[in-house]
């Protein structure tokens, strides 16, 4: 009696694999835990800060008036920032709490050819579609509600700059920082094309994980 060989199992999806695209699609879709203090409070508290030594700084010049209306707008931006991002549960925490890493999960192998996959450098393969393409909506998410704190920031660090440059006479710092805007904002256009040409390159993939999975929840500010 001849008996016909029995057909290989199927191959399944490597476990850590789908671990980490479940870890970043959740990230991607809620953002990670913030316990304590977070860096968009961080930012309101300093421009606060940063925003009450102007007047000191420009006392008695002439121009006065613009550099601290500068800072006071980017202090009033900072602050709605970070009203805003509490209500709607976007605030930006220092260190990503271990258990929502999705890179954590993975071995050193699997990490350099994600990472290599979501930077371009490399055609991205149908088990990795699903974490290349949560973790690019991820860092786009981030970039968007990051930006109002960036741009509030900046502009309270060019009013002080300013100020400097009336009191003292030295434009250097306030050109430093209009240089630095300048290559962020080039900077982010140009990350913003790579991955937009990485999220057009993926092949098609089912999600490989339950999006329905509710934010957490922890102590915020």
């Amino acid at each position: 009696m001849t008996t016909t060989p029995s057909a290989p199992p199927a191959a399944t999806p490597d476990a850590a694999m789908l671990e980490a695209a479940r870890r970043v699609e959740r990230l991607a879709e809620h953002g990670p835990t913030v316990h304590g203090p977070s860096v968009t409070a961080v930012i309101a508290v300093g421009a606060v800060l940063l925003t009450l030594a102007v007047p000191v700084i420009v006392f008695g010049e002439r121009w006065w008036p613009g550099p601290v209306t500068v800072a006071v707008l980017g202090t009033v931006l900072a602050v709605r920032n970070w009203f805003v991002a509490r209500r709607h549960h976007t605030l930006q925490p220092f260190r990503i709490a271990a258990d929502e890493r999705p890179f954590a999960v993975l071995d050193r192998e699997q990490r350099q050819r994600s990472w290599r996959q979501i930077t371009g450098r490399e055609p991205v393969s149908a088990d990795s579609a699903p974490l290349v393409r949560a973790f690019l909506q991820w860092q786009r998410r981030s970039s968007r509600v990051a930006a109002p704190g960036l741009v509030a920031l900046g502009a309270v660090l060019v009013g002080s700059a300013w100020g400097l440059a009336l009191s003292s006479g030295d434009v250097w710092l306030l050109a430093f920082l209009i240089v630095v805007a300048v290559l962020i904002g080039a900077m982010g256009a140009v990350e913003a094309r790579r991955a937009e040409r990485v999220l057009r390159s993926l092949p098609d993939s089912s999600p490989s994980t339950d999006r329905s999975t509710a934010p957490a929840t922890g102590p915020e500010a």
